[in-house]
């Protein structure tokens, strides 16, 4: 299926008719339960006006089929159509079927006591709103954000996190062209709220103890420089040791980094991946073959987890399969550093990703919540045109402080 472009992300405003309010906690949970009664209340008490006799719940028959279809195929069949009219415009909201399936999960005791075809309807029709209208599924989500786990959403990319005050979230602003190492001085440098979630303790497997023994190894050969400290710790030390080096430039990042994930691949997974991901035969590019994204979303999150943590598979913004999402970015949590987190993640990922292996990818960091998606098969905007990057430096950046100690002007990012 040919990549779709990710259409204008837009929050729409809540003020009117059925959309829901943001609730937390189990009193905000019996909030929630009592709006989305009313509305389907409300729907009942007026009238279809909308194509639809009632408000329908649990699908049945060739619904089921139609369902099942339109979502593995990104077919835009009626009901997708309903559910994209029903969110996009205040006074349809109660013609929603996400919202009925909802009332009806809630009415058997929620996701852990109701019928298992319920949630994977209303999975799948979220999946098939994702697909088709963004902005009508962003709507969706946060509205219905309390009830549905977050874990449970094909994607949270621009879901706000339920509990946040809507106070603390800033709108992003284009990227300073510093942070790609062009000239200083271009955007506002303003500061970015540090995130308030509560850090989060990771485990690590042998897998990830391995990897990181090696990942560092390569690190410290390209930089010239070990830390004593262990782990994670260590590995960031050694990354913010780089980065502050007289006349550092990002690109020297990007290459270093680049050169340690071709390291850690080996000579031998590099011409397996070409051959049967990127469909590179011969010196040319066939490819990337159709299963490629889905498949790399798959097998990451047992390599990476060493870096970033827990991950899981979910859908790009576009609602195509190839999409992966970090629950919480270790490596953002522990360094605190945007300049890191760009220079020697983001950037040099996607670059080894397109240039190296073949497949592009797509890496959205999100500052407020340290998630991260990561979106294989899909191209990247540049940095300096990507309105999703927010300006400045972290609040509680230690780089930052680290190069005010040392007199230095220039930004970490």
């Amino acid at each position: 299926m040919a990549l779709r472009l990710c259409c204008a992300l837009v929050l729409l405003s809540f003020a009117q008719g059925f959309v829901l309010p943001q609730y937390s906690g189990a009193a905000g949970r019996g909030a929630r339960t009592e709006a989305v009664a009313a509305a389907s209340a409300a729907y009942t008490r007026k009238g279809a006006g909308g194509g639809v006799s009632r408000l329908q719940g649990r699908l049945e028959g060739g619904q089921v089929a139609e369902l099942f279809a339109a979502d593995a195929l990104g077919l835009r069949n009626s009901l997708a159509a309903q559910e994209s009219a029903a969110w996009s415009h205040s006074a349809r909201n109660s013609e929603s079927v996400v919202l009925a399936l909802t009332k009806e999960i809630e009415e058997a005791g929620g996701k852990d006591k109701a019928d298992g075809g319920l949630l994977w309807q209303r999975k799948a029709m979220m999946s098939l709103l994702l697909q088709h209208d963004y902005s009508a599924y962003v709507q969706a989500a946060t509205a219905l954000g309390g009830l549905i786990d977050r874990k449970d959403l094909p994607n949270v990319q621009d879901v706000p996190f339920p509990g946040l005050e809507a106070a603390d979230r800033k709108k992003p602003q284009r990227v300073d062209r510093s942070l790609v190492g062009g000239e200083e001085g271009k955007g506002e440098g303003g500061l970015i709220p540090d995130c308030t979630l509560p850090e989060v303790s990771f485990s690590e497997s042998p897998l990830d103890k391995g990897l990181l023994f090696v990942f560092r190894n390569l690190v410290s050969k390209g930089t010239g420089y070990s830390s004593k400290k262990e782990g994670i710790s260590g590995l960031l030390e050694e990354g913010r040791e780089f980065m502050l080096r007289p006349g550092q430039t990002a690109e020297a990042q990007h290459k270093m980094v680049y050169d340690t994930l071709a390291g850690l691949m080996t000579p031998v997974m590099p011409p397996i991946y070409k051959t049967f991901m990127s469909g590179i035969l011969g010196g040319k590019q066939y490819g990337p073959w159709p299963w490629a994204p889905w498949l790399t979303s798959f097998v990451t999150p047992t390599f990476f987890g060493f870096l970033v943590g827990p991950s899981r598979v979910n859908r790009r913004s576009d609602g195509s399969l190839g999409g992966l999402v970090v629950e919480k970015c270790k490596f953002l949590q522990e360094s605190g550093c945007k300049g890191l987190c760009m220079n020697q993640c983001k950037l040099p990922a996607q670059q080894f990703f397109d240039e190296y292996l073949g497949l592009p990818l797509t890496v959205t960091p999100n500052f407020e919540t340290q998630e991260c998606q990561w979106s294989f098969g899909e191209v990247p905007l540049d940095p300096e045109v990507d309105p999703w990057l927010p300006q400045g430096c972290l609040t509680g950046c230690p780089t930052r402080e680290a190069l005010a100690e040392a007199k230095q002007a220039k930004p970490c990012y």
